[in-house]
Order: C-alpha cells, then sequence, then structure tokens
C-alpha cells in the first residue's frame, strides 16, 4: 500500500514538474513577444510604419511565403524522371530439366530509363516558372493592398488624435468660461441657470473626448491586427494634409498600365496560362522508356543480355483532358484580363472624379468657413462680456467652433482616402512612399 501510495506521489510530483515548466516556458514566449513588440519605436510616421510593414509583418511574411511554393514547384519540374530496376527469378517447377531453360533456376535483372523525348522536360520548368512570376506579382497586389489599409488606419489614427486635440482645446476654453460665469454668480450677474447650463456642456464636451480617446484605442488595435503584431500601442506623428496627388485621369491611365499590380499579376497568369497550354501539347506524347538487362543461370552457368524499349500506345488517352483543361484556364485568363482591365479604368474614373470633388469642398470649406472662424470667435466672447448677447448664444459660439474643426478634420481625412484610391488604382501608392508629401 505503501508503495503504491509512494508510486502516486512520484508522478504527481513529475506532472506537477512538467506542468511547472510547460508555464514557465509559455512565459517565456509571451516574454520574447512582448520585448519584441517594444522594440517597435512608440512615436511613427508613416515612412517608419510602412517600413515596419514590409520588414516586420507577419502578416506580408505570410504573403512572400507563396513565392517560396511556387520557387518549389520549379525545384520538382527540374526533376528528370527515375530509372527502375527489375529483378525477378525463374525456378524449375515441374517438367524435365532443360526444356525452359539449362540448370534448376533462372535469374533476370532489367534497368528501365524514361526518355523525355518531346521537351516535357524544359515545358514543365517554363510553366512552373511562370508560376513563380504570377506569385510575384501577386504578392505585389497583396503588398500594395496592406500598404492601402495601413496608410488608411494611420490617416484615422491621425485625425483622431488631431480630433483629440480639439475637443481638449474646446474642453479648456468651456472650463474658461465656467470659471467667469461662476464669478458672475458669485457678483450676482449670472443666474444658477447659467452655471448649471455651462456645467452641462462641459460635460457633454467631456463624454465626446472621452469617446474619441476610445476611438484612438480602437484604431491602434486595427493596426495591430492588420499587421499581426501584438501588444504595440504606437503613437502617429506627422501632419493630418493631402498628400497631393495627382487628379487627371489621362495621365494616371498612362501609370496604370505601367504600374497596377492586379494589372501585372492578370498578364503574367496570362503568359503562364500560355505556358501551361504548352505543356500539355507536351505532355501529349508518351514517353518512351529504354531498357537493358541479363538473364543468367547456375549449373550450368550462362548468361545473356538483353535490350529494347517499351512506349504507351496512345489509343484512347491523348492528353485530351489536359489539354482541355489548359485551354480553358487561358481563355479564362484572357476573359479575367479585359474585365479587369475595364473595370480599373473604370475605377480610375471614379477616384479622380470623387477626389477631384472632395479637394474642391475642402479648398471651399477652408476659405469660406475655417477663415473666418478667429474672428467669429473673438464677436462672440466680445458680444457676451458686454451684455449684448447671453449664455446660449455664447455655448452655440462655441459649440460651432468646435464642429466646424471637426468637419474640417473630415473633409481632410476624406480628401487623403481619396488620393489613396487613386495612388492604389493608378500604381502610384508604394512609390509614393518614397517622398511622401503630406502627413510625414
Amino acid at each position: 500500500m505503501n508503495n503504491e501510495y509512494l508510486k502516486i506521489n512520484k508522478g504527481s510530483a513529475l506532472a506537477i514538474t512538467g506542468l511547472i515548466t510547460l508555464l514557465m516556458v509559455c512565459q517565456n514566449s509571451f516574454a520574447e513577444e512582448l520585448a519584441a513588440a517594444n522594440d517597435f519605436p512608440k512615436v511613427v510616421t508613416i515612412q517608419q510604419l510602412l517600413q515596419i510593414v514590409r520588414e516586420k509583418s507577419p502578416r506580408y511574411a505570410v504573403a512572400r511565403s507563396q513565392i517560396e511554393a511556387a520557387e518549389a514547384g520549379v525545384v520538382a519540374a527540374d526533376v528528370l524522371p527515375n530509372p527502375s530496376v527489375t529483378y525477378g527469378r525463374y525456378d524449375q517447377a515441374a517438367g524435365r530439366v532443360g526444356t525452359q531453360f539449362d540448370g534448376m533456376s533462372q535469374q533476370n535483372v532489367t534497368v528501365a530509363v524514361p526518355v523525355l523525348l518531346a521537351g516535357q522536360h524544359g515545358a514543365r520548368k517554363e510553366a512552373a516558372e511562370r508560376k513563380v512570376d504570377v506569385s510575384v506579382a501577386d504578392v505585389q497586389v497583396e503588398y500594395n493592398q496592406l500598404v492601402r489599409d495601413t496608410w488608411d488606419l494611420f490617416v484615422q489614427l491621425l485625425a483622431g488624435q488631431q480630433r483629440v486635440v480639439v475637443l481638449e482645446e474646446a474642453l479648456q476654453e468651456l472650463e474658461r468660461l465656467q470659471s467667469i460665469i461662476s464669478g458672475k454668480e458669485n457678483a450676482g450677474t449670472a443666474s444658477r441657470y447659467d452655471v448649471l447650463r455651462i456645467t452641462q456642456e462641459l460635460q457633454n464636451l467631456q463624454a465626446r473626448l472621452e469617446n474619441a480617446q476610445t476611438e484612438i484605442a480602437s484604431t491602434v488595435g486595427k493596426i495591430g491586427v492588420l499587421l499581426g503584431f501584438a501588444d504595440w500601442k504606437l503613437e502617429a506623428s506627422g501632419t493630418l494634409a493631402p498628400i497631393g496627388a495627382p487628379a487627371d485621369v489621362n495621365t494616371l491611365w498612362q501609370q496604370v498600365e505601367n504600374n497596377n499590380p492586379e494589372l501585372e499579376s492578370a498578364r503574367r497568369e496570362t503568359v503562364a496560362a500560355d505556358a501551361g497550354l504548352e505543356r500539355a501539347r507536351r505532355e501529349r506524347f508518351p514517353v518512351p522508356s529504354l531498357f537493358a538487362g541479363t538473364a543468367f543461370t547456375d549449373n550450368p552457368y550462362g548468361n545473356a543480355i538483353y535490350t529494347g524499349f517499351s512506349v504507351d500506345l496512345p489509343l484512347f488517352d491523348r492528353g485530351q483532358g489536359g489539354m482541355a483543361k489548359a485551354a480553358a484556364e487561358k481563355n479564362a485568363t484572357l476573359l479575367k484580363h479585359d474585365l479587369l482591365l475595364a473595370s480599373t479604368k473604370q475605377e480610375l474614373e471614379r477616384a479622380v472624379n470623387v477626389l477631384a470633388r472632395r479637394r474642391a469642398t475642402l479648398a471651399k470649406f477652408e476659405h469660406d468657413v475655417l477663415q473666418p472662424l478667429p474672428t467669429l470667435k473673438q464677436m462672440a466672447e466680445d458680444a457676451y462680456r458686454l451684455g449684448k448677447s447671453g449664455l446660449l448664444e455664447l455655448l452655440d459660439s462655441s459649440r460651432s467652433r468646435i464642429e466646424i474643426k471637426l468637419s474640417h478634420l473630415d473633409l481632410v481625412t476624406g480628401e487623403i482616402e481619396a488620393e489613396l484610391d487613386t495612388m492604389m488604382v493608378s500604381g502610384l501608392l508604394v512609390a509614393t512612399l518614397e517622398q511622401p508629401k503630406g502627413h510625414d
């Protein structure tokens, strides 16, 4: 009984030790991951962020891995078929000795070597290499989309930070007004209602500020999810301003034909389909095998050498299925290319039209609405001090200034998003990273 108890205790101790070891390994792994996240700068510009995307993002690393898989296909296509060795033995089972062969047994050894005479080897390798080209273009498409999504979230983060600044300044202004009204109440020139009204406005603005801060935390989390980084609490650095992307359809269309990664991927898919069709043509031909062997006997010893070849007779299967499939894939790639070309042109026209409209709206807003704002603020405060307006008019003026500033941020963000759409369609998105004119 004691021995059994000791065995149970030893087993429990081993289990507990293993569990503790596992927890320590998990803790170390989490610590390493956290340390890796802490290696990133806390405050980043758009250039720094996109450099991190390209060099360290797990999502981009996953996208690049498909190139390695395609390159493995080239290695497989470049391998020649293996020769085969056949061994057999004949033993005298019945009848008179010597009727089939002299001796009691005969052994045979045959070596067969497949020979790709119809160019199958070169066609296979060519088709595999064209698939690598397609994979490279597909990775560029994914990277282009990743840059677009990352840049968009960066703009949202930068706009969110500036929205918080606007609300904090408005909160400080309301606190200043609250102190003035409280002083007037003590002096008997303001009512209790005025104090409650300004306090309510202050609390409402505080709630809006907290909501804006929550939106920032949400955007930061979205960036981490998109890029595959854990526990990276970054801040955006830069000025929220338009990038300055061109808005001429004809000029941009010339860039589309040369730089759009989706069109380049579709073009490479067409080339790969041609290579696949050529491979299917080559694969129609049967592969002959050359063979040589020897047959020998013991007691008495005898040896014979023979050579020959074997080949399938294409009476039924002449590669019709492979040809039909390759032809259908080529036709599909041509249709896809034509569709993508037409849809890309339409998307470019849409993006440029939206960009032009938003750019004009922003310019008009800044001239007609934003520019007179300081003057209107001073006039509202002077009117309240001189008793020409009441508290409600003053609060309404303050609220209007806040909304105008927030609307301006929304208009700037909208123009930047339209510029990103335009640059993405034209293929200039990644090239613009070298010298961005806006929020750098």
